[in-house]
This record gives C-alpha cells, sequence and structure tokens, in this order.
C-alpha cells in the first residue's frame, strides 16, 4: 500500500498544483463574480425562450422568425450516458483549463515523460493564449473540444507502443468526448491532424515489418472511431440534417454574382467569409513574440505611450489608467489577441529537431506547416483557394486562423520531447551543446533583430484600421499610434529574449553539469516557472481582474429598455419584432422577443436568402423612409410595401431602444386564408414572384408540393378566421372558421425536418409557400389545427446513441474493475 501511494503521490500533488494555478488565475470566478464573455452574453439571448420554456425543444421562435435549436441548446431524443461525463466535468471559466491541464497532463506521461516533465508540458499546452482568448470570448464548446484532444492523441500514441487496451480506451473515450464537445470545425482539425500521425505511424512499422501490430492498431482505431460516432450519432446526424438546410450548404438560387458562384461552386459558405479571419505570414511570429502586430484590437496604451503623451499635450481628457486605440494592425477585421505559444516553447521545440532522435519530429514538423498554410488563408491562396474549392467540408468553416489550435499541441509535445532527450546520457554532450547553440541562436536572434532595428522589417501601418483614422484624426495621433506600435513589439521581442536566454542558460548548466540528478530538479523546476510566468504574464492582458463583474452588474446586460417594456405590454400569444440595430448580427432582441433578425452562424439557408434579396431591401426602405418622416403616420406608405417583413409578422419595429418602437399597421398576424395560388417551377421562379406578389391574398408555391393540394380550387370566404390559440416553441394551435374548403399560410417557417400538422388529430401536410411560410390545405367548417416539431430521424439516431454510449460506459467499467483485480492480484 505504501509503495502504491508512493507510485501516485506526485500525480496527486501535480493535480493540486494545477488546482491552485486555475484557482489563482481565475479567482475572481471563485468569488462569485462573471467573466464578460461576448459568445455567451449571445447564447443567453438565444436560449432565453427555451430556459423559459423549461422543455428540451427542437425549434425555437426567438431568431430569424423561427429555426431549428440544435446548435443553440442540446436536443437528443436518446440518452447519451457519455453526456454525464462531459455535464460533471462542465463549468465555463475556470474549469476547463483545468481539465485541458489534467488532459494534456496525461498524454505526456503516454508519451513517456517522467511527472515532473509532464506537469512542465501540460502548463505550456494549457496556458497558451489562444485558450484564455476564447474563455474571455465565450466560445465554450471550442475550449471543451480542445479540452478533450490531448485524450485522443495520448490513446493514438498509447497503440502505437503496443498498449493496446489503454490506447483504445483513451482514444475511443478522448474521441467521443470531443465530439460531444460539438464544435465541428476543432474535430475537423484534429481529423487532419491524426490523419498525419497514423500515416507517419504507419510508415515506421512497415519499416519494421511489423505488420500484425499494424492490423491491430488499425483495427482497434477503426473500432473506437465507429463507438464515438455512434455514441454521438444523434448529435452528428443534426448536424449534417441542418447542414445541408443552413446558409452552409448549397443554396438553391442561381448565383447573382461571383460571391454567389464561388460559395456555390464550393457548396459551403462565402469565400470572403470563410478567409475574413486568416492568420497573417508575418504575424505568425506571435507565437514567438505577442505583439509583434500590437496584440488585440482595441489595445491599452498606457500614461508613457506616445500617444497618450501627444493626447495630453493637445489638451485631450485622458483616462488614468491609459488609453485605448488600434494597436492591432494586421489585416483581421479585430482580434481579442495573439496567438502566443510561449518563447521558451518555441525555442524548446526548434531544439527538438536537433536531438529528438527520431522520426517523428518529422511527422509534427509535417502537420505543423499544414496547419500554418490553413491558418493564413487568403494569405496564401494558392493553397488555401484549392482547398477550399475541392477540399471536402473545407469550405463549410470560416475563421481559417483556428487551424494554429493544432500547433498549440505540437509545440509542446516537441518540447517535451527536446527536454527528455536533453536528460538522456545516451547523447553526446557535444551535440547537445551543438543543438542549444543552434535553437537559442535562432530564436534568440529572431527576437534580438526585432529589437534592435524593427523598421528593416515592418512599417507599422494596419491595411484594416489606418485609412479610416487618418480620415477622421490629426496626423500627430496617427504619427504617435504607429512609434506606440513599434514600442510594443520591440518590448515584447525583448521581453522574450530574456525569457528564452534564462532558459538556454538553465538547460546549458544541465548539459555541462557532472551530477545530472543533483542539477536536473532545479533545471526543471526553473524551466516550469519560466514557462509558466512567461505564458501567465501575457494571458493576464486578455483575461485579467478587470474582465469580471459582479453578477448584479452582468445582470444588466438583459435589463429592459423603453421599447423592451412598452413591446412587452402587448399579451398576444404571438408576434415579431425587427430591430434595425443590426438586425441580423445580435441576439438581445430574442431575449425578450420573437425576432425577424437574430446572431447564429448556421441560420437557415433559405432564411439567409430571404435577408439577402429582399429583407435587406426593405429594412433599408425603413431606414430610409425614418430620415425624413416627421411623424409615425409618414412611413405607413413605406410599410404597407415591406410585404415579406409583414407576411412575417413583424409588428414591432425598434429604431431606437430609449424611444417607443414603431407599430407596424400592416403585419399580416399568424395566419390568414388566401384567395388564390399558382404554381412556379423553380427556386428562382419562387424568389422573384416575391417581388409581384401580394402574399395576403396570394400564394406563390414549388410545383414539387402540387400532389399535397390535390387541385384545390379555391372559392374565396370573406367571413374565414383563423386564430392562434396556444403558442410553445415546439407546438403550435389554432382554430380556424370558414364555410369553404381553403388555403391557410402561416407565419412561421418551414422547415421540411421535423415539423407535423395535424387537423382534429388527423395528420395534413404541411405545404411550403413564398418561399418560407408553412401552409395547410384546410377544410370547411371548425377546426383545432395543430403543429408539433416531432423529427423522427433525430428519434430513430438517438436509440443508437443510447446503446452506443452505453456499451462505452459498460467498457469503462471493466476497464476499471480489470485495473483493481490486477493490482490485487499483482499485490
Amino acid at each position: 500500500m505504501n509503495l502504491f501511494f508512493k507510485s501516485i503521490a506526485p500525480h496527486i500533488g501535480v493535480v493540486a498544483v494545477f488546482f491552485l494555478l486555475v484557482l489563482f488565475y481565475f479567482f475572481p470566478a471563485f468569488e462569485g463574480k462573471v467573466l464578460q464573455q461576448s459568445d455567451i452574453t449571445q447564447f443567453q439571448g438565444m436560449a432565453q425562450e427555451l430556459f423559459e420554456y423549461g422543455k428540451p425543444s427542437g425549434w425555437t421562435g426567438s431568431m430569424f422568425s423561427g429555426m431549428p435549436s440544435y446548435h443553440i441548446t442540446r436536443y437528443e431524443t436518446g440518452i447519451n450516458f457519455a453526456s454525464y461525463i462531459h455535464n460533471i466535468l462542465y463549468s465555463d471559466v475556470a474549469g476547463p483549463i483545468f481539465f485541458l491541464l489534467l488532459s494534456a497532463y496525461v498524454m505526456f506521461l503516454v508519451l513517456g515523460a517522467p511527472w515532473w516533465l509532464a506537469a512542465l508540458g501540460a502548463i505550456a499546452t494549457g496556458f497558451a493564449s489562444y485558450n484564455i482568448i476564447i474563455i474571455e470570448a465565450g466560445h465554450l464548446n471550442k475550449i471543451w473540444a480542445l479540452v478533450y484532444v490531448p485524450l485522443v492523441l495520448a490513446g493514438i500514441f498509447a497503440l502505437f507502443q503496443k498498449k493496446y487496451w489503454r490506447g483504445f480506451l483513451l482514444f475511443t473515450f478522448g474521441l467521443t468526448l470531443l465530439i460531444l464537445a460539438n464544435h465541428l470545425q476543432i474535430t475537423y482539425y484534429v481529423a487532419l491532424f491524426c490523419i498525419v500521425l497514423f500515416i507517419g505511424f504507419v510508415i515506421e512499422k512497415i519499416r519494421e515489418n511489423e505488420w500484425k501490430s499494424l492490423g491491430i492498431i488499425s483495427g482497434l482505431l477503426a473500432v473506437g472511431c465507429i463507438l464515438a460516432v455512434s455514441a454521438n450519432f444523434s448529435n452528428l446526424y443534426v448536424n449534417y440534417e441542418t447542414g445541408q438546410e443552413s446558409m452552409r450548404g448549397r443554396s438553391e438560387l442561381t448565383p447573382e454574382n461571383q460571391v454567389d458562384k464561388e460559395k456555390a461552386q464550393a457548396n459551403g459558405l462565402e469565400k470572403d467569409y470563410v478567409f475574413a479571419w486568416s492568420y497573417g505570414k508575418a504575424e505568425t511570429l506571435s507565437l514567438l513574440i505577442p505583439n509583434v502586430m500590437g496584440g488585440k484590437s482595441g489595445g491599452t496604451l498606457g500614461r508613457d505611450s506616445h500617444l497618450y503623451k501627444e493626447l495630453k499635450a493637445n489638451g485631450a481628457q485622458t483616462p488614468r489608467d491609459g488609453v485605448q486605440s488600434y494597436t492591432y494592425w494586421g489585416d483581421k477585421p479585430f482580434t481579442s489577441g495573439a496567438v502566443y505559444l510561449g518563447a521558451i516553447v518555441c525555442f524548446l521545440f526548434l531544439l527538438a529537431f536537433f536531438i529528438v532522435p527520431k522520426n517523428f519530429k518529422w511527422w509534427i514538423l509535417g502537420a505543423t506547416v499544414l496547419f500554418f498554410f490553413l491558418a493564413w488563408g487568403r494569405n496564401f491562396a494558392t493553397f488555401n483557394d484549392w482547398m477550399y474549392y475541392h477540399f471536402p467540408f473545407y469550405a463549410k468553416f470560416r475563421t481559417v486562423e483556428m487551424a494554429l489550435i493544432i500547433p498549440g499541441f505540437t509545440f509542446p509535445i516537441l518540447a517535451v520531447l527536446a527536454i527528455k532527450s536533453l536528460i538522456n546520457n545516451d547523447i553526446e554532450i557535444k551535440k547537445k551543446q551543438n543543438a542549444l547553440y543552434w535553437s537559442a541562436g535562432i530564436t534568440a536572434g529572431i527576437c534580438l533583430l526585432l529589437w534592435i532595428m524593427p523598421t528593416a522589417f515592418f512599417n507599422f501601418e494596419s491595411p484594416t484600421y489606418d485609412a479610416a483614422i487618418l480620415q477622421q484624426a490629426p496626423d500627430w495621433y496617427y504619427t504617435a499610434l504607429i512609434a506606440d506600435r513599434q514600442d510594443l513589439l520591440q518590448a515584447d521581442a525583448l521581453r522574450s529574449l530574456i525569457f528564452i536566454a534564462l532558459a538556454a542558460g538553465l538547460i546549458w548548466i544541465l548539459i555541462q553539469s557532472k551530477n545530472t540528478k543533483t542539477v536536473l530538479p532545479w533545471v526543471a523546476a526553473g524551466l516550469t516557472v519560466l514557462i509558466l510566468v512567461d505564458l501567465w504574464t501575457v494571458d493576464k492582458r486578455y483575461v485579467n481582474e478587470k474582465n469580471f463583474l459582479s453578477k448584479k452588474s452582468h445582470q444588466e446586460s438583459f435589463s429592459e429598455t423603453p421599447a423592451d417594456k412598452f413591446i412587452l405590454q402587448d399579451k398576444s400569444l404571438s408576434y415579431r419584432v425587427l430591430n434595425l440595430n443590426n438586425p441580423f448580427n445580435e441576439s438581445r432582441t430574442s431575449y425578450f422577443h420573437k425576432s425577424i433578425g437574430g446572431y447564429h452562424a448556421a441560420k437557415l439557408g433559405r432564411y439567409q436568402d430571404l435577408i439577402d434579396r429582399r429583407l435587406s431591401k426593405e429594412i433599408g426602405a425603413i431606414t430610409d423612409a425614418l430620415q425624413t418622416a416627421s411623424h409615425p403616420e409618414d412611413l405607413f406608405p413605406t410599410l404597407q410595401n415591406t410585404l415579406t417583413l409583414n407576411m412575417l409578422n413583424a409588428k414591432y419595429i425598434i429604431y431606437h431602444t430609449e424611444q417607443a418602437p414603431l407599430l407596424n399597421p400592416f403585419a399580416f398576424g399568424n395566419a390568414w386564408f388566401v384567395n388564390n395560388y399558382r404554381f412556379v417551377n423553380s427556386p428562382d421562379e419562387e424568389m422573384a414572384a416575391l417581388e409581384t406578389l401580394n402574399p395576403k391574398t396570394d400564394a406563390v408555391i414549388d410545383k414539387q408540393f402540387e400532389p399535397d393540394l390535390a387541385g384545390l380550387q379555391i372559392l374565396p370566404d370573406s367571413a374565414a378566421n383563423i386564430e392562434m390559440t396556444s403558442y410553445a416553441p415546439d407546438k403550435v394551435a389554432y382554430q380556424s372558421s370558414s364555410t369553404q374548403k381553403g388555403l391557410a399560410v402561416f407565419s412561421e417557417v418551414y422547415y421540411k425536418n421535423g415539423w407535423k400538422a395535424f387537423i382534429d388529430g388527423q395528420p395534413a401536410p404541411i405545404v411550403r409557400s413564398n418561399w418560407i411560410l408553412r401552409t395547410i390545405v384546410v377544410p370547411a367548417g371548425n377546426h383545432r389545427i395543430e403543429m408539433v416539431f416531432a423529427p423522427d430521424s433525430v428519434r430513430i439516431c438517438g436509440y443508437v446513441t443510447t446503446l452506443a454510449s452505453g456499451l462505452l460506459i459498460l467498457l469503462l467499467i471493466f476497464a476499471v474493475l480489470r485495473f483493481i483485480i490486477k493490482k490485487e492480484y499483482d499485490r
């Protein structure tokens, strides 16, 4: 027992240290304060209707006039037992970093690192700046996906070490949880990385003529992939299904311009949208020098900065703690901060290529270069244009700089292997010395050059921001800002130079020492502390005490405005609100109301087409009319002609949050009977028909729905009436009254994969009309009409998820019991 405790004591100590590090870094969160996270704020707006509903729903009516909610809150019809593990671990601030440290620690132990070196590698992995930045932004799916990546890699490493059972479990559970985190782009990049690793390992096995081992490993990896996919089958299916219907799928309309043609050819997102956040080639130096491009957009310049002094000299009022300005001068639209892996980690990464004996390092290098290419996006168009048009699923994702998550793992991996090789007595001291001189010389030399002569390489001018600055600010402002950008680079170049010099000095002591065992603990501790201090101090630029608010202050983000209070007096069951202030890139309106707009990267493709072809024009017309209107009635001619907004029941229009909204008297309501309908032969004809159609009296329907109407002849009935009687996100009811059989159009977004209609309890087909709306043939008389969102495909996939995830849990239980029995047997 004492021997067993002695063997696990270091690991317990490491876990305790990890906990303390996270506690101190995120201490305000442990005090009950709330981190300001922009995406979490957006999420709260998206999800509020679903939270208030209190039941699982695959649909929400709060955004974009209605859309699937699969990517807002989790909706599964089966039981995913693996999700219980994820839910136990889950938290939104400190938890991801703590568990990333743990999973990385496991990975480095599998790679054969002693506990202290594994801890060093975990700290280098977990505290890399990108992880902190995405927590600050609230990209929780992304950071939780990254938490599980080291387990997947550990499984692959263990398998190729012929530790089959351990490797299989690590790989399968890691991949299951990675997919469960539901960030497809991270999963996509990790899959590419794993393929590169697998190919490299396969080449090695073939060279060693180990065909049997290769067959076992390949089989176990295949089974692990099948189990992981099956355990997430329901979630993956809805991703696939909504992907076909979302803006990431192919539009049914003929492209109107070059952008639409590119999107159609790639069968994905618009090319400029995909490559908007492309990392600059020179900006990649931020891995070594964080402020090489000025850090984050809107950085703070202190009292000793050129800009602060110039503002003071010119009589401007300046805050005591500094001024904010466009310190970032790269070509991205904006950035929350630089991807910084650590000067010491970069130095050790390079050291590995001089000293690590295995071919493994070259596969890691190849993967690293590949993901640099991907991250450069439009800045390496020759490669990435081909990827956009030809590589499977590549055009489905945006923010390609995210590919730098892979170097975020490869750099620490090779850094750890470099140190592991340094303590290997089989390697000649001369070789270690030369490796140290070259790696330190190259990395420190880059820092030295940029410190002493930065203008030889950069002009510190931004292609994105500076034109606007020159138009709005005096010359002295811009001149001072350029000088500050240069100072930021020089300061960080010197900073990185010092860290590299200190780390190189410790390694030189280790190499020169004749008593390695005596020196090693001090060198190990010194390197770990240096890496932690290096990363920690940069991380604090992005998340520190100033980013946390009291819960009361945080809740004020969703306090009711005068416009909200006016609208909320309306107790009608359902109506929609148009917010003219950035309507399709905000979710605050959705927190209180059912919105015409919203915020989501995977809105329905048909709705995006409607925005592009119809809604944007109508919103523009209202905005223009507001410029000259002196009374609400002056807007009536415009509102009467915004027929698409009217059929979407846009009853209220917010033009200023502190003012009462416009009441649109021409909104059609929740449902109505039409007098006429006609068929069209193509999506282009259907969209074009909206230009002249009066949706209040007429409907246009794609010819594919002709069988559902069965030659319906409409006899106008002026007394026909249909009213909503109950509303829930996934269930809506109406009462109809008419003397003739008619065609009812509902102001509800059509979605074929889930909505079902019932008239007096009997199924009725739902037809799509006017491009986007649900339409039903209603018999004469009085009838109760219900529409229920109940996707059969998701329910069936849920059974697969339940069975596969249950099997995984049984495997885990079996593994634990096997471990306990083996320990007892060994004793």
